[in-house]
């Protein structure tokens, strides 16, 4: 049997580990520092290590970081996309994004697959295969941070839903955090997974919450996220009142435009209605095409409407830059070559 990777141990355990050897637990700190803050190679790599306790990690751990089987650079250079290859072969995809002031932000996948369907997105294609563990969770952290140094932002949107591999995700942000990833620097994107948006919220992580709302009118919404017939809009707007309640963090909705399918007036009236009433913050998002979808991208002039009605209503607004398009490293186009 294979060495359990190093990667993924708490700073507890590892102090215990060291107590448990008879060495100073200090020297677990120390481990701790070299895996998550500075990247080791190799456990020959922590010098100030003792080198009986060294040996005893090189027999019992191996220290491995994710491999990529292709990187990609947009034509731009914002942009990079990988893929890597986990213990069992499978496959998932990451994306570092770095902005005009050089600011990074690295984009995560939590599941091989989704199981939630959104019409809009390559990832709900394939259908759900299996959940990352914790582990491959912080080790796509680290190996983007070997690649690219510490990000600015850590963004659960990759590819899955990760509020449905909700303990992996947690203690994956429970050990990041722990190295220094504060609370405002992770957002958790989700469809809208009502009892583990009130577990989130009360799990004391504290991280920033985003939703893809789809369409703030039911019947629309249960059609571009099929997974939301099982959590309401009416449950929605409790649940992340809930979330602001407890964490005093302003929800983000995330709305994916998509030409003549949810950019009427009716459907700008709909999400105001609810940015409203959830305090909420709207982020647009043009629809990324993905193959054999057959929806449309809508142009300025719809874009611009859309956003003056919710604007006028009040509502703070943005639209999100489409990074990564000519790659399908975009929003909603991560899928791996699975599809």
């Amino acid at each position: 049997m294979g060495k359990n990777n190093i990667i993924g141990i708490t700073e507890d355990q590892l102090k215990q580990f060291c107590k448990d050897r008879d060495f100073k637990d200090f020297h677990g700190t120390q481990i701790f520092q070299w895996i998550y803050h500075r990247y080791a190679e190799s456990f020959s790599d922590m010098t100030d290590i003792p080198t009986a306790l060294r040996r005893d990690l090189e027999a019992l751990f191996s220290l491995e970081y994710l491999k990529h089987y292709s990187r990609t650079v947009s034509r731009h250079g914002d942009t990079i996309k990988y893929g890597f290859v986990l213990k069992d072969g499978r496959k998932i995809e990451s994306v570092a994004l770095v902005d005009k002031n050089g600011r990074t932000s690295f984009c995560l996948s939590s599941q091989i697959g989704c199981s939630v369907g959104c019409v809009y997105c390559a990832t709900g294609r394939i259908g759900l295969i299996r959940n990352l563990s914790s582990e491959e969770i912080v080790s796509q952290t680290l190996t983007l941070c070997r690649l690219h140094g510490k990000p600015q932002s850590i963004l659960f949107m990759g590819m899955g839903e990760p509020l449905l591999n909700y303990n992996s995700v947690t203690r994956a942000i429970a050990l990041l955090q722990s190295a220094g990833f504060g609370p405002r620097k992770i957002t958790i994107s989700t469809c809208g997974i009502l009892k583990k948006i009130r577990a989130l919220a009360q799990s004391g992580l504290n991280v920033r919450l985003a939703v893809s709302i789809g369409s703030a009118i039911e019947e629309k919404r249960s059609r571009l996220i099929p997974r939301s017939k099982a959590d309401s809009l009416p449950g929605l707007r409790k649940a992340l009142i809930f979330y602001r309640q407890h964490t005093k963090r302003r929800v983000s909705l995330e709305y994916t435009l998509i030409a003549g399918v949810n950019d009427t007036q009716e459907d700008a009236e709909a999400l105001a209605r609810f940015a409203m009433q959830t305090k909420s913050h709207v982020n647009l998002i043009r629809y990324n095409p993905v193959k054999s979808r057959g929806l449309a991208i809508p142009d300025n002039t719809s874009v611009r409407r859309f956003t003056g009605l919710l604007k006028g209503h009040g509502i703070e607004v943005s639209e999100r830059y489409k990074r990564g398009q000519d790659i399908s490293a975009a929003c909603g186009q991560l899928g791996a070559g699975y599809q």
